[in-house]
């Protein structure tokens, strides 16, 4: 069982979408919707062709170990691709990560790479 992302975007204070995040990066992830979705990310403005900003809020959920992981920040739509009839890719870009945000996201892709040592080893050595 691999690690787990849920990613929700956010307008204002309102939830607007909540999808899991299939390809994570610290610079942005990859998620499939589905057609009523993607009328989400289209900018209401005069100008065509823009797509929404969005506040987002990323859970990382490990498969073990601890508790979830938190991290906020604003994103971008970048690429929106149609994968199947019904079935929309999107690529979104992380803007403004909060603290210690990127340490999260690569430790929660790597897993854990640190092993402690217990007191006899590290005396041993």
């Amino acid at each position: 069982m691999k690690n787990q992302a849920i990613l929700t975007l956010l307008i204002g204070k309102q939830e607007v979408l909540k999808v899991a995040a299939d390809k994570l990066s610290p610079r942005g992830c990859e998620f499939i919707c589905n057609q009523e979705q993607v009328a989400l990310f289209r900018d209401n403005d005069e100008s065509q062709g823009r797509f929404n900003d969005f506040q987002i809020r990323l859970g990382l959920f490990p498969h073990s170990g601890p508790c979830p992981q938190y991290i906020t920040a604003n994103g971008q739509i970048a690429s929106i691709r149609r994968s199947a009839q019904s079935c929309y890719r999107i690529i979104l870009n992380f803007e403004k990560v909060g603290q210690d945000g990127y340490r999260l996201i690569a430790e929660h892709l790597s897993g854990s790479v640190v092993v402690p040592i217990g007191t006899k080893q590290s005396q041993s050595a």
